[in-house]
């Protein structure tokens, strides 16, 4: 009987069912070549040609101002290429470079990776132009291309330079806010143009090179690079920015490793903000044009600049300059530099700090500059670049260098130049004075020094700061107070030049001790009589009778008296008048001989007034010189051990 199989033999003699084939693979729409087939033009086919052979696709020679069938290449197609293509399209790793295209609809990369360099050059877009937040792996070249709406790349990540350069043209805003360039930044050329609102931002960007917005460069509209960072310089040398309204050039917070170049044909109209900037070389601003359009042409309050500042040369600032509280490294230079402040100061640098030099020659200044309370560690200057107006006050200096004035009479006139009210006696401000003393002192130009200490002096009195009383004070007493200041001041600065002169003090009691000498003899000669020795015993003797003046009955005198003993100290009238000026020295004659008066009046208004006699005129040259000698020794003893000596330091 056969044998039947079990139904696990006839499971084992059964065929395998092969397995399920798999799924094609999806793709968006856009990735795969078939989605843009037929291509439309000659264009995209001599494009997916050239990218298939890593070479330059060549469709004009200049940007296309029409689309025409040798040109015009969709944007979708293009992105589709731009994103590596697909098997059946495959892009070389030279990526993609098309030159002369019109690129009709949007191209938007936003969001994409891109895996090699893009180089879309001479080319006409349409539409928007997207790059946010993509990434893009070598370059990104947009040279000499029209952006019809402009370029939106907030956030775009590029590993190489960004190019927008020779002749780019954007009628839209080119963003860049928060960008990450890994080369530089061109757009050297390129002409940014929008009916209003922003030109050019980048704020928050970072580019690690250098950024180019010169040589042609052209905005119209504001640009904008708060708080960028840049490795290398902002180069802006022949750049034209052009606001309607606002700021031209705004770089608040920046970091710029290297050197701010805003020269040589720069134009700003509008202002140029710098604001708290961060400059690790030179602001370079020779031959500039800054025009503030009725304000402040160029500000960089809070700057910190670790180089030179250069504002000399054609520049030309028609506005205020303001540099308040910067900090500069190296020089600040402002030679053959013109600043035209419309309004107010023609250059504010209140506290600014200048470890080297200021150079301030040449300048044409149409308003005043304002140095209140800065530093500089030597000033250079001529007296014409002051207008009339200028604030001094605070200003600190170590020397004055260079062939600035240190000359006395130039400095005052310096001095001269300051605000009005800072000159007078409400608001007068004597640290510019002081500081002017110091320094001359301290490089050695003492007379110079001395000169300013007593113009000062002088120019206190004028103003009325000299015998100033509390105000609680009752005005009479006040006033003669002041008036006996005044006049103390006065004589102190006469005789001793407020103690900056010691020697004319000598020089004027040698005068007094001369003159009165001479009157003295003048007067102790007969018939005037006047001058007769102290000693009674001269006068109580009856050998010297016949010296008697009033001696009868020839009146003697007592100066050419011949039976005059030797013991007697007879009378010399320089020795006497020198005897009575220096109070500490003791000559012999004040002691022997005196005033020869007769006897007072009763009456006190016959006595001071009507009965004058040649003794009473002897009698008060003897107390002026006694009172005289005394004040001129005892401020030359003060002079001398620096009591009352003015100090020159500030």
């Amino acid at each position: 009987m056969p044998r039947v199989a079990t139904p696990r033999v006839q499971n084992r003699l059964k065929p395998r069912r092969p397995p399920p084939a798999p799924l094609p693979a999806l793709k968006a729409h856009g990735r795969s070549l078939s989605d843009f087939l037929p291509l439309v033009s000659k264009a995209e086919e001599r494009l997916l040609a050239a990218c298939r052979e890593g070479e330059r696709a060549r469709l004009g020679a200049t940007v296309p101002t029409a689309p025409t069938d040798d040109t015009r290449v969709r944007a979708g197609f293009l992105r589709f290429l731009l994103l590596g293509g697909d098997e059946r399209a495959p892009v070389h790793e030279h990526g993609v470079r098309l030159y002369g295209a019109w690129v009709s609809g949007t191209l938007d990369l936003g969001g994409c990776f891109v895996p090699s360099s893009v180089a879309l050059v001479q080319s006409h877009f349409e539409g928007l132009l997207v790059v946010r937040d993509a990434r893009v792996t070598g370059l990104l070249a947009l040279e000499g291309s029209w952006l019809s709406q402009g370029l939106m790349a907030d956030g775009l990540q590029v590993s190489s330079d960004l190019v927008l350069r020779n002749g780019v043209k954007a009628k839209g805003e080119v963003r860049l806010l928060g960008a990450q360039i890994g080369g530089d930044l061109e757009c050297s050329g390129g002409q940014f143009d929008v009916k209003e609102g922003d030109a050019l931002s980048a704020d928050r960007a970072v580019v690690k090179g250098s950024v180019f917005l010169d040589d042609g460069f052209l905005a119209t509209g504001k640009v904008r690079l708060l708080g960028v960072q840049i490795g290398g310089n902002l180069a802006c040398r022949g750049g034209q920015f052009e606001a309607k309204e606002g700021d031209a050039l705004s770089a608040d917070g920046a970091v710029v490793k290297g050197s701010v170049f805003l020269y040589f044909g720069f134009r700003a109209t509008g202002q140029v903000r710098l604001l708290g900037a961060q400059i690790g070389s030179n602001l370079e601003c020779r031959g500039g044009q800054f025009e503030g359009k009725g304000g402040d042409a160029l500000v960089a309050d809070g700057a910190v600049v670790k180089g030179d500042v250069f504002l000399r040369e054609g520049f030309k600032a028609t506005g205020r300059v303001r540099l308040l509280g910067a900090q500069i490294g190296g020089n600040l230079e402002c030679r053959g530099g013109q600043f035209e402040g419309t309004e107010g100061d023609a250059l504010s640098a209140e506290r600014v700090v200048v470890k080297g030099a200021l150079f301030l020659q040449g300048v044409k200044p149409a308003a005043c500059f304002n140095f209140s309370h800065a530093e500089v560690g030597v000033l250079v200057d001529d007296v014409a670049a002051w207008a009339p107006g200028s604030v001094l006050d605070g200003l600190r200096y170590g020397a004055i260098g260079g062939e600035a004035p240190t000359n006395g009479a130039e400095r005052l006139e310096w001095l001269s130049r300051q605000k009005a009210a800072h000159m007078g006696e409400e608001d007068f401000r004597p640290q510019p004075w002081r500081q002017l003393q110091k320094v001359l002192r301290e490089m050695g130009h003492t007379e110079d020094a001395k000169q300013v200490g007593m113009a000062f002096e002088d120019k206190r009195r004028e103003i009325g700061r000299v015998g100033q009383s509390p105000p609680s004070t009752w005005w009479p007493v006040a006033a003669f107070k002041r008036g006996v200041a005044r006049a103390v001041h006065y004589g102190f600065g006469k005789l001793a030049g407020y103690g900056f002169r010691p020697m004319r003090l000598m020089g004027w009691m040698a005068a007094v001790w001369f003159l009165w000498g001479a009157s003295y003899w003048f007067l102790a000669l007969p018939p005037r009589n006047a001058l007769a020795p102290s000693n009674p015993l001269v006068f109580q003797h009856p050998a010297y009778a016949e010296c008697l003046p009033d001696g009868e009955p020839t009146p003697g005198n007592w100066f050419l008296c011949a039976p005059l003993r030797g013991e007697y100290a007879t009378l010399s009238p320089f020795v006497y008048s020198l005897d009575i000026l220096l109070p500490l020295v003791d000559l012999g004659q004040e002691k022997h001989w005196g005033a020869y008066v007769v006897t007072p009046k009763a009456g006190a208004g016959e006595e001071l007034l009507i009965h004058w006699t040649w003794g009473h005129i002897a009698r008060q040259l003897i107390w002026f010189e006694t009172l005289f000698g005394w004040v001129c020794s005892l401020l030359l003893v003060a002079i001398v051990s620096g009591f009352a000596r003015r100090s020159d330091e500030g």
